[in-house]
């Protein structure tokens, strides 16, 4: 029976029904692969649920834009100190607005790269949009470039005296590989516990993969998986999830296994 039903599929692939079932399907895809940018319900802010029971010190958000994700981690990890880096000075000003008076908010000026440079950056309709990367394929246009500075992380390290990170959280809009390189020593010593990289249709433009995020991170000693809802589901890499619908992979170093046990939880 599925032999025959799917034998008059493939000859029948191109009409009404089956193209309305394809659609169908791609769409129950992207909703069980956690396609989800909303942080109250992708995942992210059950995660700093489950790490507010370590007690966070230290957590640096790259690519802070307006401060909404710092605004979470202030919520469920009030202790933590919160580096918040965003380059562009427009979305700068309204982040600093947006975190005023909680003195646990550090806020940069600049953005997270592999090395202390400055660059432009493109700039596209919106605050959530600017990129390093030409971004090609998308329904919008870019709207202007402007320079930015950058650092280097594990400079920043060093220059602030920051001997750990809990949880580096990297939103870059597509550089989240190049700011990975720039976090070399820290990661090659496990003073990064947790970090937390977008990955997307973004990294078709970038040719970043994501088996090239789990090389890098593998090498450092981390296990690598995906943020869902309820749960990181931590797994090898396979062919399968090169799917560049995102958005969100963890990675633990090897030695947390009280964490990564947390973390794996539902």
């Amino acid at each position: 029976m599925y032999k025959s039903l799917k034998r008059f599929y493939k000859e029948n692939s191109h009409n009404a029904v089956t193209k309305a079932l394809a659609g169908f399907g791609r769409s129950m895809n992207r909703l069980y692969e956690n396609r989800n940018h909303n942080p109250l319900s992708n995942g992210e802010a059950t995660l700093l649920k489950k790490i507010a029971g370590f007690n966070p010190e230290v957590i640096i958000d790259g690519g802070a834009n307006v401060g909404n994700y710092a605004q979470l981690v202030n919520t469920y990890c009030p202790a933590a100190k919160v580096y918040s880096f965003e380059p562009v000075a427009e979305t700068y000003n309204k982040l600093a607005t947006n975190l005023a008076g909680n003195p646990n908010n550090i806020l940069i000026n600049k953005g997270l790269y592999n090395e202390n440079c400055t660059k432009s950056i493109n700039i596209y309709p919106g605050d959530e949009h600017a990129s390093l990367y030409d971004v090609t394929g998308t329904s919008y246009n870019q709207t202007g470039l402007v320079d930015i500075e950058l650092v280097k992380g594990d400079d920043f390290l060093v220059q602030h005296d920051i001997k750990n990170v809990f949880l580096l959280k990297l939103d870059l809009e597509g550089a989240e590989y190049d700011a990975l390189q720039g976090f070399d020593n820290a990661l090659k010593s496990g003073a990064i516990k947790l970090v937390q990289f977008e990955y997307g249709y973004i990294n078709i433009t970038t040719k970043r993969l994501l088996i090239d995020y789990y090389q890098l991170l593998e090498s450092y000693g981390y296990v690598v998986g995906k943020l869902f809802p309820k749960t990181v589901e931590f797994r090898k890499y396979q062919y399968k999830h090169e799917d560049f619908i995102g958005p969100n992979f963890i990675a633990v170093h090897k030695d947390e296994a009280d964490l990564i046990k947390t973390l794996s939880s539902k």
